[in-house]
């Protein structure tokens, strides 16, 4: 079972326990209170003295023992559903901590695969930085490091994004001084897409990763994600989430570990909103 259904599962059944202990009470309650109606009983036969109210008395202490006993065997019945349902709900919750413990068993382990990439991706990229320095003049080479540009944010999100919320969302950006990584900025003709990323990726404070439908349907932003993960992995936050369009359950099926962080969703915020809130934190 997934986790989902167990915890639908549980919740069902804690519904029914209250239900059931609900009615045990009443029941205990009612139980109560026949038997100190027969103990009255029992006192009137004690002290009377007249043959004929005695007998009237024993039809009136039988009928209560028979109401009695009808209680006590619907309390038996409610009693052992309920230690049913109890040991049901206890089988439940060991299952959902195993299925619990798979989800972070598999999420330690993607990340750990994550990081095993992106060392990889840098190992490469420093190779091919050092092969092309080795072919350029001194001069040039003093050139390439002057002009290393730094970034605030880089921004990940999915093309259909664009012009909904991302452009406008990096205007707001832009007038805040925050310095932003945004394709339509700093991919020109001709430049290596895969180069480009890894460059905004490295030379970025913190990236900003726009969750949403299209998002998880596209390759290009799930790489940028597993990037910055890397670099979460190495013990540093940098990746500010943002729901866009989205619940939290969905962001949850995509990734347990980032649907459990702090994220703002654009349905409660205005796109200034927003920027000053990425603003301030960036800058603090």
């Amino acid at each position: 079972m997934s986790i989902q259904s167990i915890t639908s599962s549980i919740s069902s059944l804690d519904r029914e326990i209250s239900s059931l202990e609900n009615q045990l009470q009443t029941i205990n309650n009612n139980l109560s209170r026949k038997e100190k109606e027969a103990t009255s009983i029992l006192e009137k036969i004690s002290k009377e003295k007249d043959l004929k109210r005695i007998i009237t008395y024993n039809k009136d202490l039988q009928r209560k023992n028979d109401e009695i006993n009808r209680i006590n065997k619907d309390k038996s019945a409610k009693s052992k559903s309920l230690s049913e349902k109890q040991a049901k709900r206890q089988k439940l919750s060991q299952d959902l901590n195993k299925e619990e413990q798979k989800v972070r068993d598999k999420t330690k382990k993607e990340q750990k695969e994550i990081l095993t990439m992106q060392q990889s991706i840098t190992r490469e990229m420093e190779r091919q930085k050092n092969l092309s320095l080795n072919s350029l003049p001194k001069k040039n080479f003093e050139l390439h490091i002057n002009t290393q540009k730094s970034y605030d944010v880089f921004i990940s999100h999915a093309s259909e994004d664009k012009a909904g919320f991302v452009r406008p969302f990096v205007d707001a950006l832009r007038a805040k001084d925050v310095i932003v990584w945004y394709d339509d900025f700093e991919l020109q003709v001709g430049d290596s897409l895969r180069r480009s990323i890894d460059n905004g990726l490295k030379n970025s404070k913190y990236g900003i990763v726009v969750l949403s439908d299209a998002f998880f349907n596209k390759e290009w932003p799930q790489r940028e994600l597993d990037g910055l993960f890397a670099r979460e992995v190495n013990g540093e936050k940098v990746i500010l989430p943002i729901w866009h369009k989205i619940s939290k359950n969905e962001v949850m099926n995509y990734s347990p570990t980032i649907g459990d962080m702090v994220a703002i969703n654009t349905t409660d915020f205005m796109i200034e909103e927003i920027a000053e809130k990425i603003a301030t934190r960036i800058k603090r």
